[in-house]
């Protein structure tokens, strides 16, 4: 009689599932989920204090700048020559505004400047690049045409002018109290923070500079080669006097009044005339000589200055203003 050899036990039948994941979501979990799933929710609104100022922004349009508390209150120029440059075109434009102090992180747009139209108007806040369009609607002109070749490549020539610009404001020692009064103490009263503060904006101008420059005018480890620097700007300075030469209106382009292209660069000049026109400062003895001494780039800032601003002195002040918010001031 043959043996009885023992069956073995079959395995048990199971769907053939991956093993579980680290990552893996329980059951429980994931029927709670898929009750409440994910959704994406709309921009926050701005806050509500943005729109409720003052009466006066019921009827105007509140422009955020780079700025003390005290002189958006006066709605003096901004130390930021990109906030400059809009406060200009829209004072040139004769549109009327008021100023309040911000900052990239409080930007909707995530820079500096943008317009907060009326509240009786929109709530949506313009990028600056919108504000040509938005000036246009204002006053009733033309749509602004697109740049052509020709301005565009004069505008490259402001490139090197910002470079120095950055150079003198943060990595000149003699142009530390400027940067302190401007940048540093109107954000912290903590002389640790504002120590940290001034490194923080001094190695982020470095590195815009050395990265605008493509790392070519480097000596040593990681310095600047400022004469290189400094005459890059002046060729470009001179470049754009003998560009006012060619003018036969005294302004850019041969236009018969001031245009975004004057603005953007007063950014600059008006900056520069204003508070590093000293012994100490290279850029206002270039703006001065351009053009061989010519003083075209002197004569036409004293006229924007003039017709935007209407002060003979280098402290313009604006018309009263009575906006007011947080403050903090970058580069």
């Amino acid at each position: 009689m043959a043996s009885a050899t023992a069956t073995p036990p079959k395995p048990s039948a199971r769907p053939n599932q991956p093993a579980p994941s680290l990552w893996s979501i329980p059951a429980p979990l994931q029927k709670l989920f898929n009750q409440f799933p994910l959704v994406t929710l709309d921009p926050n609104p701005l806050p509500a204090r943005s729109q409720t100022l003052t009466s006066a922004s019921d009827t105007l349009p509140t422009l955020y700048i780079f700025s003390s508390d005290e002189d958006a209150l006066e709605g003096k120029p901004s130390i930021n020559p990109t906030c400059l440059k809009w406060q200009t075109l829209l004072r040139l434009s004769h549109v009327p505004f008021l100023t309040s102090p911000s900052s990239n992180h409080a930007s909707p747009t995530g820079s500096l400047p943008f317009l907060l139209p009326p509240r009786t108007v929109s709530p949506n806040p313009i990028p600056s690049t919108s504000i040509p369009f938005y000036i246009s609607r204002y006053t009733n002109s033309p749509s602004p045409l697109p740049t052509s070749p020709r301005s565009e490549a004069y505008l490259s020539l402001l490139t090197p002018l910002r470079l120095a610009f950055l150079q003198t404001l943060y990595l000149t020692p003699a142009f530390t109290p400027l940067l302190k009064k401007f940048y540093i103490d109107p954000s912290t009263r903590s002389s640790l923070l504002g120590t940290i503060l001034q490194t923080q904006l001094s190695a982020a101008a470095s590195s815009a500079v050395l990265q605008g420059l493509g790392l070519h005018s480097q000596t040593g480890t990681g310095g600047i080669d400022s004469e290189n620097l400094y005459a890059d700007a002046a060729e470009a300075l001179d470049s754009l006097a003998i560009l006012l030469q060619e003018s036969q209106t005294g302004w850019f382009f041969g236009e018969e009044k001031p245009g975004e292209f004057d603005a953007g660069l007063y950014g600059y000049v008006g900056v520069i005339m204003a508070h590093m026109d000293t012994p100490e400062g290279r850029l206002g003895g270039l703006v001065r000589r351009a053009g061989g001494g010519g003083g075209e780039l002197v004569g036409w800032w004293e006229r924007i200055r003039r017709e935007a601003w209407g002060g003979d002195g280098l402290s313009e002040g604006g018309g009263g203003n009575k906006c007011v918010v947080g403050r903090w001031l970058v580069a």
